[in-house]
């Protein structure tokens, strides 16, 4: 979604794609952007565009993001991607492998460690985000939504389902920038590894904008991060039961949403 909103010539992203300036809660991540006065210069080329934004995907697992943002920004306007949890979760296991903040090679080996984890241990010698290893919490999105809601509004947040976007890509983007107040007949590139590209280009461009210190934190090669090779299918008992665990937060999300998300807990796309 960063890379198509970020074609739009009436939108401007960071270049920096996650400086994770809000939540104080959050651990300090590696490439983050917590001064001001270094936030606010990845949106000095912003020039007249009506909408700027970023794209810190751990705003939603913080608890003081969504007031912080409000503090700061009160008209802002939140996108919030959210995905089936037992999906997610095997994901961002996968990725922290690539990344070092995970360890374990099994996912169910990383599940059963949860307990451990919470008090500060069994983390991996490279782990930069520790929360991010309560895998089973991270995956749960209802309250983190209803949050966003409260403190925002509902007509001020737009939630997106990865099953929508997957299957309707151009139909979703689309509403996207409805929701956001911007042309909403521009057609992007909407090809993942073509949009990738060309945002990647544009990102290079940019660079003699950027405040060195900033490119100093920037890990180009984490761009390439998601791009690692398919995971094995999890063991059918396993799916079942986190299938079962998350039974309750998806159909409280589903009823926030308005929507039937059981076939989530069926591992069907909704």
């Amino acid at each position: 979604m960063y890379t198509y909103l970020r074609q739009h010539p009436d939108i401007w992203t960071s270049p920096h794609k996650e400086p994770h300036f809000f939540g104080s809660d959050l651990s300090l991540l590696p490439g983050a952007v917590r001064e001001e006065e270094l936030y606010l210069s990845l949106f000095a080329g912003a020039g007249s565009r009506p909408r700027a934004g970023e794209a810190s995907v751990w705003y939603l697992l913080s608890e003081k993001a969504p007031f912080e943002i409000h503090a700061y920004a009160p008209t802002a306007r939140i996108l919030l991607l959210l995905r089936d949890p037992c999906q997610m979760a095997a994901s961002l296991h996968a990725l922290f492998l690539r990344t070092g903040n995970e360890d374990l090679p099994s996912f169910e080996e990383a599940l059963a460690a949860e307990p451990e984890r919470r008090e500060g241990r069994r983390l991996a010698a490279g782990t930069y985000l520790p929360e991010g290893l309560i895998y089973t919490e991270v995956v749960r999105h209802a309250a983190k939504v209803e949050r966003y809601f409260s403190v925002f509004g509902r007509e001020n947040v737009h939630c997106i389902l990865f099953d929508d976007l997957v299957r309707d890509t151009a139909g979703v983007y689309r509403r996207a920038l409805e929701f956001l107040g911007v042309d909403p007949s521009f057609e992007a590139e909407l090809d993942p590894h073509k949009a990738n590209e060309r945002v990647r280009m544009m990102v290079i461009r940019q660079l003699a904008r950027i405040p060195a210190e900033i490119r100093r934190r920037m890990r180009f090669e984490d761009m390439r991060e998601h791009e690692g090779a398919p995971r094995a299918p999890l063991p059918a008992a396993l799916l079942e039961r986190l299938r079962a665990a998350f039974a309750p937060d998806v159909e409280r999300l589903g009823a926030l949403l308005g929507r039937d998300l059981s076939a989530w807990t069926r591992g069907a796309r909704v």
